[in-house]
């Protein structure tokens, strides 16, 4: 790794935060977390009505439905498109291959042989592999830290652009955080309910997503509202076509559900860290960065954020690889 220019002043707060964390987890949560405003500004453009993703055709409808069912693909794309942002993160991702297949190493083996062979190791060369371990992992959060501060330059603005025009993208920012924050649950749990009848499941749906109606069983009930009988279906169908989901993202919520995401990948890593530790983290981003603690999150302390973050890990335990 690059030699790299220490500022202890920069992110003092966030270094502050990081002290006894797993190194990569922390540098995972900057990352989420750092880019809040990023995220919600994206998500006001979507409740505008903009397309995000440009003047380019939407996925095929084959594709757009199959989205429904294969969210874990979802989750792939996400964090690869995290992972493969820019050189940076390459570089990173060297760094952690080298301390993993150390820490797998040292996993191999059980508490006695740990210490039966750290016990071989004389007590000056203890020291210095104790100092190494330290200034690896110093060494590895100043990159990251130097990586957030810096401006993103034109080709990573490019790149993420890139990604924006990826179906499953497309699919995150137009179905499945929506659905999710609006309704709480996620888009195939309300296409089996709307599938089997549940009209308030089919009406919020149609809403979120108009493309549906092309899906063959609910295209089926489309098709057999228009008998007399079912004029209150049909009635119901139109207006929800013609109408759209009342979209009311704030920060709070994109923190909220950021914060899922770091707490469900902090479980993933065998590294779980509190809601607490979480709402610590915007709080050191935030003083580091404006001088004051989160007031996006408000009253979000306690159990009304802990029960935040739950909801949210749940979403993200759905759509994420069972592998991290």
């Amino acid at each position: 790794m690059d030699t790299i220019n220490k500022d202890k002043t920069k992110m003092k707060h966030f270094r502050k935060w990081t002290e006894g964390k797993n190194p990569f987890l922390a540098a995972t949560a900057l990352m989420i977390a750092g880019y809040s405003k990023e995220c919600f500004e994206l998500f006001k453009l979507v409740e505008k009505g903009k397309r995000i993703e440009g003047d380019i055709p939407l996925p095929s409808i084959k594709t757009w439905l199959k989205l429904y069912h294969n969210h874990q693909r979802v989750g792939k794309v996400l964090l690869n498109a995290w992972g493969n942002n820019n050189a940076d993160a390459a570089k990173e991702t060297d760094f952690l291959k080298t301390m993993s297949e150390e820490s797998r190493q040292l996993q191999k083996m059980t508490s006695e042989q740990l210490n039966r062979e750290w016990g071989k190791i004389p007590l000056h060369d203890r020291k210095k592999i104790i100092e190494e371990v330290y200034r690896k992992r110093e060494e590895f959060i100043e990159y990251c830290i130097n990586d957030f501060a810096n401006e993103t330059n034109e080709a990573e603005r490019k790149e993420f652009l890139k990604n924006l025009t990826k179906p499953e993208f497309i699919f995150i920012f137009r179905v499945l955080v929506p659905c999710f924050s609006i309704y709480h649950t996620h888009p195939l749990e309300l296409l089996n309910k709307a599938q089997n009848g549940d009209d308030e499941a089919l009406e919020k749906l149609i809403r979120l997503d108009k493309s549906i109606i092309f899906e063959p069983k609910i295209s089926e009930i489309v098709h057999q509202a228009q008998v007399l009988k079912k004029q209150e279906r049909i009635s119901m169908i139109k207006k929800a076509f013609r109408s759209k989901p009342n979209i009311k993202m704030d920060m709070k919520t994109i923190k909220c559900n950021l914060g899922g995401l770091i707490s469900n990948l902090s479980i993933g890593i065998n590294q779980k860290i509190t809601a607490v530790d979480i709402r610590n983290l915007f709080d050191a981003i935030s003083l580091d960065m404006n001088d004051d603690i989160d007031n996006d999150l408000g009253d979000m302390v306690g159990e009304s954020f802990e029960k935040a973050i739950q909801r949210s890990r749940n979403f993200w335990h759905i759509i994420l690889p069972a592998k991290k």
